[in-house]
């Protein structure tokens, strides 16, 4: 039954862009620019994202320079204990710098990518239009059945959908083919002290060379 119901929608639609097809032709367009203008908000909220994960970078960048310099006046002033909890600050916001410079260059290749499915959408909108006022001006309100032509992927599902249609519209009026993870065993505590163990490295190495590096600067 669904079978049947499926063949009769295609003999349906088939018979429409036989019987007026310009009708159906501009209907693809109108539905090709919604398409458009899908990917036009897609495009719109990467670069949202782009500009947040920047700013938030940015952030970061100013607070972890303000921290050099408090801890350094910590260690001129042999305050061991305040200096040791400025650079623990310092590594914890240059961890999440590392994220962040991550979502900004998902964001910037997802933006590019969304750029060029637009450039792309929209010109193979504008082949369309252009196929549509050529068959306008030469057969005017023409109409004749033909065969059925596929058409290569477009930039989505739903834009392939709408020049498929496009094409066989154009193909029946003008006889003419259209445009072309597993889960991990570990016990969570023991990873979260060797992830406590390995803070307390960087924190004690990097105290180590700021002293190193003051006592080098005094000699």
């Amino acid at each position: 039954m669904k079978r049947l119901l499926t063949a009769n929608v295609h003999a349906l639609v088939s018979s429409l862009e036989a019987r007026a097809p310009q009708a159906v032709l501009e209907q693809y367009l109108r539905e090709f620019d919604e398409v458009i203008a899908q990917a036009r908000v897609g495009l719109g909220q990467h670069e949202a994202a782009r500009h947040q994960a920047a700013k938030a970078i940015a952030r970061l960048d100013n607070e972890i320079e303000r921290l050099d310099e408090q801890v350094m006046v910590a260690l001129s002033h042999g305050d061991d204990a305040a200096a040791r909890a400025g650079t623990e600050r310092q590594i914890d916001l240059e961890d999440q710098l590392g994220t962040l410079n991550g979502s900004l260059r998902e964001a910037v290749e997802k933006s590019a990518a969304t750029e060029a499915d637009l450039l792309g959408l929209r010109t193979k909108r504008a082949e369309m239009e252009q196929a549509l006022a050529g068959m306008v001006a030469a057969r005017g309100a023409a109409e004749r059945a033909s065969a059925s032509v596929g058409a290569a992927p477009g930039a989505g599902v739903r834009a392939e959908q709408l020049e498929q249609g496009f094409n066989r519209a154009m193909t029946s009026a003008t006889g003419v083919a259209g445009l072309s993870a597993g889960s991990s065993g570990a016990d969570a505590s023991l990873l979260k002290r060797l992830e406590t163990l390995h803070k307390e490295q960087r924190i004690n190495e990097r105290l180590e060379r700021l002293k190193a590096a003051r006592g080098a600067t005094r000699s």
